[in-house]
């Protein structure tokens, strides 16, 4: 065989297994070769076996080891631990006899242990009203409007409102905040005492685009000194109620009074009377029954004339047209004013306001 022949044998897939196994046969007695010339340190330790109880022929020897006993002396407890509390004894063993017994130590109770209280602090702002904040037009408390009445205000009703106009701007800060011809609405209640119409303090303004805002007011008379030219001011200017004319029902209501009483006192004064140890009586006559029975028909009369004339005797009349003021008992912001919420807000207390930055 050519030696190129052999080199080609080995290039096919028969060669090239029979190169492999006998070069992985090479490897594998090389590394035997290796490892018995060198021995690794596990195989190296010596294996004994295990001892036993079993001593072969020798037999078991017993044997007692005596060792002398020293008796136990414990430390002398406290005074103070002694006399506090007696404590139970323990039995003692036989071999300390001859010690005396001895109290053990008592041990002070632990305390117990002290729970910090609770500390509760209150919300500070709890039902506290927030302050309101105010928009850039508004007005103080106490500002005098100046109005006019539109319609006749009479006390014969009371379910007769006030409805009139402000007459003049209302400024504040430079700034418009309620213009002149704004509409107020307000009910009238009668002061016969002055002889004068009040007005509820709550009180309706109206604007012209149909916004609308309930304030408290105080309706105060306006008086000039010069009624032609309305300029000035009276000595009544700005007194409570709207100021008008008193209109009497009944003109003869007072004479109507006077007769009556003075028929019941002429019937009085002729009825016959009797004297007694308690005073002077009416006789129980024929004579004084007709005298008695008119004057009693005449003091009925007399008084039903004065209760019509107390209560219907006269009424107050404000013509239209009569100027008023309006005394503000709030603050008043232009934000406040809505479409159709006048007749939804019910009345309150006003809060604490704040001026706003500028």
């Amino acid at each position: 065989m050519k030696p190129r022949d052999f080199l080609n044998f080995f290039k096919t897939k028969t060669g090239k297994i029979i190169a492999f196994g006998a070069l992985f046969a090479g490897a594998l007695m090389i590394f035997s070769v290796i490892r018995k010339h060198h021995t690794a340190p596990e195989d190296a330790i010596a294996v004994t076996p295990l001892a036993t109880n079993n001593v072969g022929s020798k037999p078991q020897v017993v044997q007692s080891v005596v060792r002398p006993l020293q008796p136990f002396h414990p430390p002398a407890a406290k005074p103070e631990a002694a006399s506090s509390s007696p404590t139970p004894t323990t039995a003692i063993p036989s071999a300390f006899t001859n010690a005396s017994p001895q109290p053990l130590p008592v041990v002070p109770p632990r305390p117990p242990e002290s729970l910090t209280p609770i500390s509760l602090f209150a919300d500070s702002t709890a039902g506290v009203p927030q302050p309101k904040k105010l928009s850039a037009v508004y007005a103080p408390f106490g500002r005098l409007i100046s109005c006019e009445t539109v319609t006749t205000v009479d006390s014969s009703s009371m379910q007769t409102p006030i409805v009139g106009l402000v007459t003049e701007n209302v400024y504040f800060g430079g700034k418009l905040i309620i213009p002149a011809g704004t509409e107020v609405h307000g009910m009238a209640q009668t002061d016969r005492q002055r002889e004068r119409i009040a007005g509820n303090t709550s009180w309706t303004f109206v604007w012209q685009n149909g916004e609308e805002m309930r304030i408290r007011a105080i309706a105060l008379d306006r008086e000039f000194d010069n009624s032609t030219n309305q300029s000035g001011w009276a000595i009544t200017d700005g007194s409570a109620g709207l100021r008008g004319e008193i209109i009497k029902s009944d003109n003869l209501a007072d004479i109507k009074l006077f007769a009556a009483t003075f028929l019941s006192g002429a019937a009085s004064a002729l009825t016959e009377k009797q004297q007694t140890i308690f005073g002077p009586i009416t006789s129980p006559t024929l004579n004084n029954a007709p005298f008695a029975g008119a004057q009693a028909v005449l003091q009925t009369y007399a008084q039903q004339i004065l209760d019509s004339i107390q209560k219907n005797g006269f009424y107050v009349r404000v013509p239209s047209g009569t100027q008023f003021y309006l005394y503000v008992l709030q603050t008043i912001d232009r934000a406040d004013a809505t479409f159709g919420g006048a007749g939804l807000v019910e009345e309150k207390d006003e809060q604490p306001v704040t001026t706003p930055k500028r």
